[in-house]
């Protein structure tokens, strides 16, 4: 039969410790770690186009406009806009000379 087990020494118990905090802190290490870049820029000529690679939302922009060529698809589950009609923004105004003349 077997006797009674004798009590864990001190160097058993820190060397257990020491490895449950080595484990939660991969897990930690690993939950923490950053994914792909949300957001994909391309340019051609005068225009831009980002695309969000979390929604699928893209967005096209030239000198005059912008305007939204695919809707979010979490936009279309939760119908937040009007069926994929894309609505046209204006441009940003050009920079502001800032050396003076």
């Amino acid at each position: 039969m077997d006797g009674p087990k004798p009590p864990q020494s001190s160097v058993e118990r820190g060397r257990a410790l020491i490895a449950a905090a080595i484990v939660a802190a991969a897990l930690i290490l690993s939950w923490a770690m950053p994914g792909p870049p949300r957001y994909q820029i391309a340019a051609s000529g005068a225009g831009v186009a980002r695309l969000d690679t979390d929604s699928g939302e893209l967005i096209a922009c030239d000198m005059r406009q912008c305007a939204r060529i695919q809707e979010p698809d979490r936009a279309k589950s939760l119908r937040l806009f009007d069926g994929g009609a894309s609505k046209t923004q204006p441009a940003l105004p050009p920079p502001a000379n800032s050396f003076g003349g």
